[in-house]
């Protein structure tokens, strides 16, 4: 049954909503700028003292966000050419409609967690706090690299291709996560918190695309 691919993105929601929630509650101190308090303060603590802010890595990560609007914006490209080519919407693959989907997710997350702040930045914005958790950036990053494996493995036939995208989209994903983390931007956990999220809505995705697939074959 094709609800049963829906199943893993279900649960990594679940799993992301109840850590969520463990953030908030658990070992919560004021470890932060201007005393602001953060959840899992003793091991988020330890992770701050070992990586302090790093310019190198806090302009790496910019750079590779970079990169994933240019995926974003390529994607968006080849969706609209596909609709002028064919010239009818039910024709264009409904793969790349799934990864505007895939964007529009992500963008409400993002927005959502300006307003729901679970703690802030263990560095100060231009003298200001600043939302922190979960990792925008790694989410981002996760969601777009990650949808972008998703659909070379499932539509790109050739070899030398879609083995490119999946190498070049696995570095870019990994690179930002480890540079945040080295960056001293983000708190451990929000690391930690931007790549489930990022999971979660990559597996929607997948599961997606399963199910069409399905679908074209019955």
């Amino acid at each position: 049954m094709k609800i049963k691919r829906f199943i893993s993105p279900a649960i990594l929601f679940t799993v992301f909503i109840i850590y969520t929630l463990v953030i908030k509650n658990v070992d919560v101190k004021a470890i932060g700028p201007l005393d602001s308090s953060v959840g899992f303060a003793s091991v988020n603590g330890f992770f701050a003292g070992i990586f302090k802010y790093n310019d190198f890595f806090y302009y790496l990560t910019k750079i590779v966000a970079l990169f994933s609007f240019m995926y974003i914006g390529g994607f968006a490209l080849y969706g609209l050419i596909s609709l002028i080519k064919k010239k009818n919407f039910a024709k264009v693959d409904f793969a790349i409609y799934g990864m505007g989907v895939t964007y529009a997710i992500t963008v409400l997350f993002y927005l959502m967690f300006e307003i729901v702040v679970i703690n802030y930045r263990p560095v100060l914005d231009e003298g200001e706090l600043e939302a922190s958790f979960p990792s925008s950036h790694t989410m981002l990053a996760v969601s777009v690299f990650g949808s972008a494996i998703v659909y070379a493995i499932y539509r790109i036939e050739n070899e030398t291709i879609r083995t490119s995208m999946v190498i070049v989209s696995s570095v870019f994903a990994i690179t930002m996560a480890l540079g945040r983390m080295i960056s001293g931007v983000h708190w451990f956990t929000d690391i930690l918190g931007g790549i489930l999220l990022g999971c979660a809505i990559v597996s929607l995705y997948l599961a997606f695309v399963q199910c069409i697939d399905n679908k074209e074959r019955d």
